[in-house]
């Protein structure tokens, strides 16, 4: 008996050449998560390294300071010394009196203005309860150069402890 002889199937031969994890165009070969993790931390502190060698060169830009996010750390030209504690007594009157004197001197190498000097005084917490202005004998000062300044009130509330005194910003 004669067989038919049939003609190859083109479907059976592409259905054996097929291979499901062969990649094709649209498969990308896959990444190393540990790699990319590496390479970031690599270039991150190269970024921090590179930050840190301008802020020791350099020092820290004007913005930052004017903005609060760093203190500038140059000594102050200008500075305060108390010669003895603030003094507190009662008057005869029964109001309370309140006294003190600073010397204010310039410790650096140029003609340095005074500008005006905020005296504040606060309580145990460290709160503000009373303060004001005041100026100093002088308003210019040479290198080396001292001048003072004497306060006395009669109208500081009782539970005021502690004195602080600062320069008035000119730029405020």
């Amino acid at each position: 008996m004669a067989t038919a002889v049939q003609p190859p199937d083109e479907e059976a031969d592409a259905s054996q050449d097929y291979d499901s994890f062969a990649p094709e165009p649209p498969f990308r070969p896959r990444r190393n998560p540990a790699r990319l993790w590496l390479i970031g931390g690599i270039l991150f502190l190269i970024a921090i390294s590179a930050t840190g060698a301008a802020l020791y060169r350099f020092g820290v830009p004007g913005w930052a300071v004017n903005l609060g996010l760093a203190s500038n750390m140059e000594e102050p030209d200008l500075l305060f010394y108390l010669a003895k504690p603030a003094e507190r007594r009662k008057l005869p009157t029964g109001e309370e009196y309140f006294a003190f004197s600073a010397r204010i001197v310039n410790s650096g190498e140029t003609m340095q203005a005074v500008p005006p000097v905020l005296v504040e005084l606060r309580d145990k917490q460290n709160r503000l309860v009373f303060s004001w202005m005041t100026k100093a004998d002088k308003a210019q000062l040479k290198p080396g150069e001292e001048t003072a300044i004497s306060e006395s009130r009669l109208d500081i509330p009782k539970n005021a402890e502690n004195l602080s005194l600062a320069f008035v910003d000119k730029g405020r």
